[in-house]
């Protein structure tokens, strides 16, 4: 599937949840209830080809895992860098996930074909985190071979809709146009 059908079948899955479900968007609900619906809605637009799951942390039978830079990791994750000698920041350490929301045919590592993470803009942890492991998750030398990511960042407690911010990713990099 190419990224233009991905974009439009996403978006079509975006409208339908804030045409059904605008509530949970003005009244801030919990992240976990807005990804549960927007997946339901996904379902309608990828479902026929591929399975919709939420915190899905299996790969194959393992723990879904990603490698990261240890630096990158505390930076991330702390606001902060750690000084360290040279040698720290090219240390690469694992970490298990547990992704908002995957496109993927369960049991056929070949088939992972968008991964989502989702942040609420009343949110008050950063979307760093989550940037870097749609990077790790796109990236073909980390294993999980998705072959795109989105991070989508809703806007919430507002009486006004506002469309989501999306950015995408594939290869490790986020793909701009």
């Amino acid at each position: 599937m190419q990224l233009y059908q991905i974009k439009r079948r996403l978006n079509m899955a975006i409208d339908t949840l804030r045409f059904n479900d605008n509530y949970l968007l003005i009244n801030d609900v919990n992240e976990r209830s807005i990804t549960h619906k927007l997946a339901t809605y996904m379902e309608q637009t990828f479902g026929k080809i591929y399975d919709i799951d939420c915190e899905y942390n299996r790969d194959i039978g393992d723990l879904k895992k990603i490698s990261i830079l240890k630096s990158k990791w505390y930076e991330v994750n702390n606001n902060t860098v750690i000084a360290e000698d040279e040698r720290f920041s090219e240390i690469l350490i694992e970490k298990t996930v547990f992704p908002d929301i995957i496109v993927h045919k369960r049991g056929e590592p070949d088939e992972n074909l968008l991964i989502i993470e989702v942040k609420k803009s009343t949110s008050s942890v950063t979307a760093d985190y989550d940037i870097e492991k749609l990077k790790c998750y796109t990236d073909p030398d980390n294993g999980l071979n998705y072959q795109y990511g989105a991070f989508i960042k809703f806007y919430t407690s507002e009486k006004k809709y506002q469309s989501p911010d999306i950015r995408y990713f594939s290869k490790g990099k986020e793909i701009t146009e």
